[in-house]
């Protein structure tokens, strides 16, 4: 309801006369006892020793790859300490009390536990907190560890997902992966299962420059891997087509053998980066097959292999694929 301004200025009256009467400067001396109370008070407890328990939340590092942890261990270690009260107001209020690392680096594989004593658990808890607080307790007051050693094998790792090269480009090399190889490590019947361990799914197409990606291994439930994630990298070039015509050879010919291929020669089409143009030459490359082989195949088409060529030439084609031959055998003179 909108007040009328006879009514704001009776409002203003009634305020201005309590602001002077003898109640309000009574109240107003017991507010500044109970502050300067307050005040001797803070000051009395900050200067005094309290007691107080804290917890310190608990980190197991360094744990050996091929080592579990059996049972639950405990995830905080707590304490009842006692310090001035300025001490422990500072430290909760900063937050300064830092997690308790337990190092399980030295874990020996012919054992099965590992066991802090009190002493130990004392002077390194002290060690978290101020020189000037003390220890009253701590709980628990020792801790044992149960574990027991994991089988171990060592596996590929392999990319999920897609990674190719953008129309007309391609990878000069191989996709390389590091480490392309990982320890694994569970129990004998885990280990039985996995051939090889998968990163994260990646879609990586249309690549025209540098690969260089960084992922993660998809860890398999019950298994310990001796790494957590990988570097996959791969050189990309645009390329174009080299062509060869080519005799065709059978290698460990029988002497009073002699072989006929219809037809004769066959053209290489070989796919390489712009740059190995010219380092591919006619004489690096070879085409035919093993007369082992060529004597076991019915019929009278036979599969061409390229026999030799450069470790960076990765795409080929063979035009034809296959050839008719005729086996022929020589005349004694």
């Amino acid at each position: 309801m909108k007040l009328h301004p006879v009514d704001k200025e009776e409002i203003k009256q009634k305020a201005k006369a309590f602001f002077q009467s003898q109640r309000w400067k009574n109240l107003l001396v017991f507010l500044v006892f109970v502050a300067l109370a307050s005040c001797f008070w803070v000051m009395q407890y900050f200067q005094q020793k309290i007691e107080r328990e804290i917890s310190i939340p608990i980190q197991y590092v360094h744990v050996p790859d091929d080592i579990v942890l059996n049972d639950s261990v405990p995830g905080q270690i707590t304490l009842q300490i006692s310090d001035k009260g300025s001490v422990l107001v500072r430290h909760f209020l900063g937050n300064t009390f830092s997690n308790f690392n337990i190092n399980l680096s030295t874990l020996s594989p012919d054992k099965n536990t590992y066991t802090i004593g009190h002493s130990t658990l004392l002077a390194q808890t002290q060690a978290l907190l101020p020189n000037s607080t003390q220890i009253l307790s701590l709980h628990p007051e020792t801790i044992q560890i149960r574990y027991s050693l994991l089988k171990k094998k060592e596996v590929p790792v392999r990319i999920a997902g897609a990674v190719s090269p953008a129309a007309g480009f391609m990878f000069i090399d191989s996709v390389h992966i590091n480490p392309s190889k990982v320890w694994i490590y569970g129990d004998k019947e885990s280990l039985d299962t996995l051939k090889w361990i998968k990163t994260v799914a990646v879609n990586k197409e249309n690549i025209q420059k540098k690969l260089d990606i960084t992922l993660q291994l998809d860890v398999p439930k019950g298994i310990h891997l001796s790494a957590q994630k990988v570097k996959v990298t791969a050189e990309v070039e645009e390329y174009t087509e080299k062509k060869f015509e080519l005799p065709i050879v059978c290698h460990n010919l029988p002497e009073n053998i002699h072989i006929r291929f219809f037809p004769s020669t066959v053209e290489v089409v070989c796919q390489l980066a712009l740059s190995n143009y010219p380092l591919l030459k006619e004489n690096d490359l070879e085409v035919g097959m093993d007369y082992d082989e060529l004597s076991r195949n019915q019929g009278i088409m036979i599969s061409l292999k390229l026999l030799r060529k450069p470790d960076w030439l990765p795409n080929y084609r063979i035009v034809p694929e296959t050839v008719e031959y005729l086996i022929e055998q020589k005349r004694k003179l």
